[in-house]
């Protein structure tokens, strides 16, 4: 397990890193180090403005960060912005960004410019409500298509991605981060979803936890048509057959 000495070195060395590389022109600590919120176990969120040679930069920065001790890596792309997750064998999470000069910039509040020009760019708001009431109701659908077809695992996994789309819609209700669950323990009562966790994959069960969690959609619709159509998810619905 890493030590919180050893993260900030880590980190001291990336800034390093990035204030010799000619071709990186900016660099930013982003996610809860930015904001003064990181804890124990916080990973490192690093931005880089990459002016040229963007492919060469990556390469550069990989094998840098194997030579660091990283064994493993996921990448994830969001456009033309490449997000490099490394894995440390201390366990330490790694995330460096890679953003072309021209589109480096805060997209949200937990950015922390430490050199450089950074591009004033659209911030990404919370989820849509409707959205998220709309993709809950897709899942209810399939956990009762699921149990009718005698499908318990499948029902169990859709059971899953509904409480997951309701929570959020909760948070959004009681203002705070509706995204991948990290305002879910600042909710005024998180456990009132204890009852929508199924126990087994018994239908019974499955048909219990879904209807419970049903219950909790409907308070955070407004729109009638909408709760009729939720409605209409009912245990009886969603007995198998």
């Amino acid at each position: 397990m890493f030590s919180v000495s050893e993260r900030d070195q880590v980190r001291r060395d990336l800034v390093n890193a990035a204030e010799i590389d000619h071709r990186v022109v900016g660099a930013a600590v982003t996610g809860s180090a930015a904001v003064g919120k990181e804890d124990r176990w916080s990973d490192i969120d690093f931005a880089l403005s990459v002016d040229s040679e963007m492919d060469a930069v990556v390469t550069d920065w990989t094998a840098l960060m194997y030579a660091c001790d990283a064994v493993g890596h996921v990448d994830l792309r969001r456009g033309s912005v490449l997000f490099r997750v490394f894995l440390m064998r201390s366990s330490l999470q790694v995330d460096i960004a890679f953003w072309p000069s021209s589109e480096f910039g805060a997209t949200g509040p937990t950015f922390q410019l430490l050199f450089g020009e950074a591009n004033d760019l659209p911030q990404i708001g919370p989820p849509d409500r409707t959205e998220l009431i709309g993709l809950a109701w897709l899942y209810g659908l399939h956990v009762r298509s699921s149990l009718a077809r005698g499908r318990v695992w499948q029902a169990l996994q859709m059971l899953n991605g509904m409480r997951e789309h309701v929570m959020s819609l909760r948070c959004l209700t009681e203002c705070v981060l509706a995204v991948q669950g990290r305002g879910l323990d600042d909710l005024r009562d998180p456990a009132a979803f204890a009852g929508t966790i199924a126990r087994s994959a018994h239908p019974d069960e499955l048909g219990r936890a879904f209807h419970e969690l049903t219950g909790l959609l409907l308070v955070e619709i407004t729109d009638a048509g909408v709760a009729q159509a939720v409605r209409a998810l009912s245990p009886e619905a969603s007995a198998p057959r």
